[in-house]
């Protein structure tokens, strides 16, 4: 970098990061970290054999991340992935690389403070939906997310909602999720069983499953998952003559899922859920609340149903029933979603 580049990007900065009364104070750890990179890049560089190896794409997992959906969905993209990566577990010291990935979109701020390095690669996000326990702030947390190449959404409602908040409508895309064609098979629906997929967590409202399982005492219901002995009523729940709780390893949820004809997904604020597409492909019909990607990929009376997110339970039991009506081959509805395609519109986007 000669000198005049030099001035050049210093004078951007304070442009965009000048202190005033009025300015936000949030914005001070990132122009230091700009400063660092801007001087880094002046300093005279090491030789080839002193340089670091360098990766094409480097996923950061933090301890969000780590072992949930959001490393799973780092690894499918790894399987595909030509170059050489490697996965990075630590907010500091992150190795040289062209790209990186960001497993989860909190993750982006801390790390661009701690490794000037970044500004001069290809950085993107991934956004699942709206949280309020981060630790950042709104405004920093745009901020941040308009200094990264690209924001990718899980679905077209949060895409829109982020443009709405502040964030460049050009930084901001969505991929939908995916799931394993392959392991997820279609089946013949038999008036079987309405199936729950979800770890515990209160934001997938449990209350609400629990109440649809006690006003349908003519339906069997399956939840699959884990953690549910948290649940304050779990003990009562399992005891209910027509309920069955399974947690068993992700490789045996396939044949869960075919004894399902119905898939309810009732979380009042999601990201996919990935479990949707995965019933789906098994041909089985979803109820799912207007939330993540459900209104992405059903179509309310066709391939599944939908309804609003504080729609009562009494609703959402009528729905139910009438999905059991519905002869729709729903997997050819979602049989492109696969964790190869999933990777070829992220292709596009690193390749931009």
């Amino acid at each position: 970098m000669n000198i005049i580049t030099f001035k050049s990007q210093l004078k951007n900065l304070q442009q965009d990061v000048k202190i005033k009364l009025d300015r936000p104070l949030h914005i001070i750890p990132y122009a230091r970290s700009y400063i660092k990179f801007l001087i880094s890049k002046w300093q005279p560089q090491p030789s080839l054999s002193e340089s670091l190896e360098q990766y094409d794409l480097v996923f950061v997992v933090l301890d969000l991340a780590k072992g949930w959906i959001l490393e799973a969905i780092c690894r499918e993209i790894a399987t595909y992935f030509p170059g050489k990566y490697c996965f990075h577990y630590s907010e500091s010291s992150l190795p040289p690389s062209k790209a990186y990935f960001f497993a989860h979109y909190s993750f982006l701020p801390v790390c661009l403070k701690l490794n000037p390095s970044l500004w001069e690669s290809k950085r993107f996000v991934f956004h699942t939906h709206p949280r309020s326990d981060i630790g950042i702030s709104d405004d920093e947390l745009i901020y941040a997310l308009n200094k990264a190449s690209k924001v990718i959404c899980m679905c077209s409602q949060f895409a829109k909602l982020l443009v709405s908040q502040g964030v460049n409508s050009q930084k901001v895309t969505y991929i939908l999720g995916a799931a394993d064609s392959e392991l997820f098979q279609p089946h013949q629906r038999q008036n079987g069983s309405v199936g729950f997929c979800t770890a515990f967590y209160y934001r997938k409202e449990p209350e609400r499953i629990f109440n649809i399982i006690k006003m349908m005492p003519h339906r069997k219901f399956i939840l699959l998952g884990k953690g549910w002995d948290k649940y304050q009523k779990f003990t009562e729940m399992k005891a209910l003559p027509n309920f069955v709780y399974i947690e068993a390893p992700y490789s045996d949820y396939p044949k869960y899922y075919t004894s399902m004809d119905v898939f309810v997904s009732s979380a009042k604020l999601e990201g996919g859920p990935i479990p949707l597409i995965e019933a789906m492909m098994c041909n089985v019909v979803p109820v799912a609340s207007k939330t993540g990607f459900s209104p992405d990929i059903i179509v309310h009376g066709e391939n599944g149903l939908l309804f609003d997110v504080d729609s009562s339970v009494t609703e959402i039991c009528e729905l139910i029933e009438t999905a059991f009506q519905i002869k729709t081959d729903v997997r050819k509805t979602v049989e492109h979603l696969t964790w190869r395609n999933f990777y070829q519109e992220f292709k596009k986007i690193l390749d931009e």
